[in-house]
């Protein structure tokens, strides 16, 4: 049978080979008297933490210094706990690698001891979950995003049957209305032929000689309410409406303002007494997805609207037109509460809320954003404490 060799140097380069793949590290430490007096990290250790053995034998803390400075307690307590013979729990948490990166790591604690009990040492397995981690929250966010879909289609159902339920009575009225301004205008000769004969005589409790304009206004306003309520419902049911995902509609951005301002305008009311809207009548139509752009503009108008600390603070919004760079601008500008620079950098992350408490789940201006993304346009948000929001959706045309 022949014999294969393997030199020192060969051998070598296979073992680097099969580190480079690892994604697991032991590592060893000696107690003496309840007290940690080596630790031994194995060569594993370069593939999930960049540094070498021989770094963590010249620096005895820069275990320590690796670990994320959130998850440091726990870190020292389950040492603690190893390191005093407790038998400790398997421990998540994240480390800083050699590149800047972060990584999730799970260390499981393995306690030796000799015959009487007492503790000599104990063997820690380091493995890297960094991508396990990313399927979690991949696997958590759809997991919401499936929630969220199911609420919106039963909010679409239920919002389909009251606009039906609204329309049949608010039809009625309006023909009603318009019945009872014809037989006004018909009568109205007769009435004024006896106001001329016999003097002023009372409607309802109103002088004749001054009812004719407040009749024909209430009937006017009557109309012009049911068709208002007319237009929300058809806003709501075509909001409503299964949204088949494409994105080759010509949209007309003034058009997506204004369906969004209907479905929020309570919000809008009862948040602000200054509320204006500029349109740009020449703006060219964008490819895109109606019913997707209202909900983004529908997000940025409650944004704005809840970030109002009082009715006197404002919010604009304005449609503005860049033929040079052939772009379209939608600004949705507050005078509101305003978002300070920390929390600014995560706004666009998945589950990012500062109003856990009221109901935010962090998923608006995520969504939002991936949706802008889909159109080929941009996001941007700028704002200080204290001093408002600047919301600015950017898209191109041709």
């Amino acid at each position: 049978m022949a014999k294969i060799r393997i030199t020192t140097e060969e051998g070598d380069r296979r073992l680097n080979r099969l580190l480079h793949y690892l994604t697991d590290y032991i590592y060893t430490v000696k107690i003496q008297d309840g007290v940690a007096i080596e630790t031994y990290h194995g060569p594993g250790c370069v593939n999930v933490t960049g540094y070498t053995s021989r770094d963590h034998d010249e620096d005895p803390e820069l275990w320590y210094r690796m670990v994320y400075d959130d998850d440091k307690p726990a870190v020292l307590k389950q040492a603690r706990e190893a390191t005093s013979g407790v038998e400790t729990p398997p421990l998540e948490h994240r480390i800083i690698h050699r590149d800047g990166g972060i990584r999730w790591v799970k260390n499981t604690i393995i306690l030796s001891k000799d015959l009487l009990g007492k503790l000599i040492s104990y063997d820690g397995l380091i493995t890297d979950i960094t991508e396990l981690k990313k399927a979690e929250e991949l696997n958590a966010i759809k997991q919401k995003q499936l929630i969220q879909a199911d609420k919106m289609v039963a909010l679409g159902t239920m919002v389909g049957g009251i606009a039906h339920e609204v329309n049949n009575p608010n039809n009625f009225i309006l023909l009603n209305a318009q019945f009872l301004q014809k037989v006004f205008n018909d009568a109205y000769p007769i009435l004024k032929e006896y106001y001329e004969q016999s003097g002023d005589f009372s409607l309802a409790g109103i002088p004749f000689s001054k009812s004719k304009d407040k009749i024909l206004q209430s009937l006017q306003g009557i109309i012009e309410g049911v068709m208002r309520v007319r237009g929300i419902t058809k806003s709501l049911t075509d909001y409503a409406k299964k949204d088949p995902g494409d994105l080759n509609q010509d949209v007309n951005i003034n058009a997506v303002i204004e369906g969004a301002i209907l479905i929020a305008g309570n919000k809008i009311k009862s948040s602000t007494n200054y509320f204006k809207v500029v349109y740009d009548d020449l703006a060219p139509t964008i490819k895109g997805n109606l019913q997707q752009l209202e909900q983004v503009l529908i997000n940025l108008i409650t944004n704005a609207c809840e970030s109002l600390t009082n009715t006197e603070q404002k919010i604009f919004i304005s449609v503005v037109v860049e033929k040079e760079s052939k772009r379209i601008k939608v600004i949705v500008t507050d005078e509101g509460a305003g978002i300070n620079e920390e929390n600014l950098k995560y706004i666009f992350d998945p589950f990012f809320t500062t109003k856990r408490n009221t109901g935010g789940t962090g998923l608006g201006l995520y969504i939002s954003y991936n949706i802008i993304k889909s159109h080929g346009g941009e996001l941007i948000i700028r704002s200080n404490s204290g001093k408002g929001t600047n919301c600015e959706l950017i898209f191109n045309y041709n």
